[in-house]
Parts: structure tokens; sequence; C-alpha cells
């Protein structure tokens, strides 16, 4: 049996197509996935995030067991900031990237779908003493409002100012004629536009969901949202990061902080300077490259496809593989697709990147 978000009925009514997702059913579509994505990148577009996981970390030891748990300093992170960071296993792979957040007596951090019960099941078995870990994703509803409108759509909808906050910052908020237990914006996202992120008690979901629609935010679905996230280069679990890669291999060897213990450090930082493979950016000819389909040199198979798919933006076949690190990338490489060999153009990462003002 999928799970369902607080907000799925809403999607049905407003003829949304569904995917399985994590273990959820989840809109993948209302009208195009090109349609929504260029809403995004050219306007604002609303996601329902409430299948991501969202823990509530508290109590004196919190910062020091953040430390421990993530590969970032969690204890010297100001006051309403945000940060991106990983969860290691004890091999160093990567059990899932998140996001904490710093308020003024706790510390939030919000998972992956797809790994929240795994994720939670992690952290108690490694907490300390003084530690209190809840698990509130049942309680509140999470929706990403993205792109160059956002500001100006939810500055409609909120108490207070929201336009000066920085990019990874967050703060408690209210909203005009609600009453919410919990009520929280980020200045954060997926899609590489501006944007915001909102987790709201149940009871004032549908109504914000409702007045952000309302106000022009174009209701999107996770086909867009892989889209989106591939143009800007971030990685999805399961595909760029897993407990089979690691950080260093994945080309996130700048989020670590070696300045401290966490778990999986001994193990990563034997390789820190040695990687075995690189995480490249491609545009491929003729065909377009899915997941797990192999990269080859000279016959010789070097890597595989992470992530690939038609770019809306550059009307382009795109993708990103994990390749050996050696691999000289004004080569003349290929990808298995179909069992056709296509040829790529390794380029920069992220194919997108917004402008900023």
């Amino acid at each position: 049996m999928l799970k369902e978000t607080f907000l799925h009925s809403m999607h049905q009514k407003a003829g949304a197509k569904f995917t399985e997702f994590g273990g959820w059913d989840m809109p993948v579509q209302y009208t195009s996935i090109i349609e929504e994505h260029n809403a995004v990148r050219n306007s604002v577009g609303i996601f329902d995030t409430s299948h991501m996981g969202t823990f509530i970390i508290s109590g004196e030891n919190a910062g020091k067991f953040l430390d421990y748990v993530t590969i970032s300093d969690m204890s010297n992170l100001p006051l309403y900031k945000a940060r991106y960071s990983m969860l290691l296993n004890k091999q160093g792979g990567i059990k899932d990237d998140i996001i904490v957040y710093k308020f003024e007596n706790y510390y939030m951090m919000v998972v992956n779908a797809g790994n929240l019960d795994k994720d939670f099941a992690w952290l108690n078995e490694n907490k300390l003493d003084n530690v209190d870990i809840k698990n509130i994703s049942k309680e509140i509803s999470m929706m990403a409002v993205q792109g160059p409108k956002a500001v100006e759509i939810v500055s409609q909808i909120v108490d207070g100012e929201i336009a000066s906050m920085k990019y990874f910052t967050a703060k408690d908020i209210s909203f005009k004629g609600q009453s919410a237990n919990f009520s929280k914006i980020a200045r954060t996202g997926y899609t590489g536009e501006d944007g915001f992120e909102i987790l709201i008690s149940n009871n004032c979901a549908e109504y914000i969901w409702s007045k952000l629609v309302e106000l022009g935010a174009k209701p999107c679905g996770l086909g867009c949202r892989d889209t989106l996230r591939l143009e800007a280069c971030m990685p999805l679990h399961g595909h760029e990061i897993s407990e089979e890669i690691n950080p260093i291999d994945a080309g996130f060897i700048k989020t670590v902080f070696w300045n401290k213990d966490f778990i999986g450090k001994s193990e990563i930082e034997k390789i820190k300077d040695t990687p075995s493979k690189k995480l490249v950016a491609f545009i491929c000819q003729n065909g377009i490259a899915r997941a797990h389909d192999e990269v080859y040199l000279n016959d010789k198979k070097i890597g595989y496809v992470t992530s690939g798919s038609f770019s809306p933006t550059f009307k382009k076949a795109i993708g990103m593989a994990l390749i050996d690190v050696s691999t000289d990338e004004s080569l003349p490489i290929q990808i298995k697709v179909h069992n056709n060999l296509r040829n790529i153009t390794i380029v920069p990462k992220p194919f997108y990147k917004r402008a900023k003002k």
C-alpha cells in the first residue's frame, strides 16, 4: 500500500498523474513535464514535497551528536542557517544527503522520502546521551515554491518580510489568517532556481497550497523536479549518491569538515587524495542516455550513467555519469544506449546556473 501525502486528494482533483516514489503515491505531472519545467524556470511552480522526512533534534548534546553523524560542523551552525550535509555508513558510503537547519532550541533535519525510516533508525542507533530525536513527518506538510517570481507570490501570504532572506537561511513564520503549531520557511530548493520551502502543520496545508496556486504558482510534479535538478547537477539518492558511493568519488569533498570525528571518516580519509571515480556532466548525441547505461572509452567500460534526460531548457539530451577518475575527458567517450554506442561531450557542471540579481 503506497503512502499518500496530506495533499494527495487535491492533486487528484487537479488531474495529476501519479507514480510510485520512495513508497509514496506522488504526482509526476499535471499538464506536461516540459510545461511545468518551463514554469519554474520562467515564473513560479509549486511542489508537494511532504513525502520528505522531518526530524527535530534537541537536547544538551544535539550539536555534538550531529557533528558525529554528519560530515559537517553542525555545533557551530549559526542560528537560522541551513547546511547541506550527508549521513555516512561506517564504510564511508552515503546513507543519505540531508539539510540541517538551526533554530533557537533545536535543529531540524530534512531527509529523503525513501530513507526516512532507515535514517531515523540510524540516528537513534548512534544517539548520544541528552539528545532527543522526534519524527514529526506525519504532523506536517512540506511544499516548495520555486522560480523567479517565488518571492512575489509567497510574500502575499506571509506575515512579515521574506525578500531579504539569504540563500540557505530559515525562519519561523506565520501565514495570514492561519494558526499553525508548526510553521517555518527556508530559502532552499532542489531546482536551481530561487525560491522557498515551506513546512507547515497539516491543518493549514490545503489553504496555503490553494492560495499559492490561486496567486499564480503552477502545480508541478516529480517529472520536472527531476529535469530541473539534473540541469542544476544536484544529486539524487540512489543515482549520483548511494551507500555504495562515497562523498569523495561523488565530488563532495568540499562538503566534508575534516577537523572533527564522524561516522565513516576513517574510511574516506584513506581516499580523500586518491578518488577512484569522478562524477561528470555530459551532452549525448543522437539519443537520450538513462541511468545505468554503460560508458565506454575505446571499447573499455569506464563507468555508468547515474541520471539522464532531455533538457527542456537547452533542448538537448543531458546527463551525469560516474567514470574512472583517470579518464581523459577530451577523448571520444561513448554511452551504450539501447545497444547502440552514442557519442557524448563532457561539459562543466552545472548545465544551468541562474543569474544572480
